[in-house]
């Protein structure tokens, strides 16, 4: 009998972890990723001179598709900002990698499909190296803000080629 009741009782325990534990994995991911968009914010305030006049062409909308698509598409802005001098990107880079380690344990606990490791990046992209980090940081706000907003498309993994991901 109190064998059976201290079963039931760890099934009942492990039911309600699993239950919420999307919703913690959410609310650690919004906090991240807040995080990062004020460290963005101050970056941009210290080290970038830019006149908010200045067009730096169309926002690029990429979509959040679901959880393989928000992986690759962080793990792609992370790269990008690996571009030197990146020396004030470094905390940038360190909330990128734990944010990238929680949405990879997401997706293999969910099954999604993952990219193949980082590729190089072109040295034409190297060419403007304050601009370049200037834009990604500019596209990684508003990819994190707009992650905030969509955190039901952790739930489920988009069938995309993530091969092909980055072909440039």
């Amino acid at each position: 009998m109190q064998s059976s009741l201290i079963f039931c009782l760890s099934m009942a325990a492990l039911v309600a972890i699993s239950v919420s534990r999307p919703t913690a994995t959410e609310d650690r991911m919004r906090i991240m990723a807040r995080t990062t968009i004020s460290r963005i914010k101050k970056i941009k305030d210290e080290h970038f001179q830019m006149s908010p006049e200045i067009d730096f062409g169309p926002d690029i909308d990429t979509p959040i598709d679901g959880l393989t698509s928000i992986f690759v598409h962080v793990s792609y802005l992370q790269l990008r900002l690996r571009v030197p001098p990146a020396q004030y990107l470094q905390q940038v880079q360190v909330d990128l990698e734990a944010l990238l380690s929680t949405l990879e344990g997401l997706a293999i606990s969910q099954g999604c499909p993952l990219p193949n490791p980082d590729t190089a990046v072109h040295k034409d992209e190297t060419s403007f190296p304050v601009t370049s980090n200037y834009l990604y940081l500019l596209e990684l706000q508003r990819y994190l803000e707009k992650l905030c907003l969509n955190m039901d498309k952790l739930k489920w993994c988009k069938d995309t080629d993530v091969a092909e991901t980055f072909v440039f």
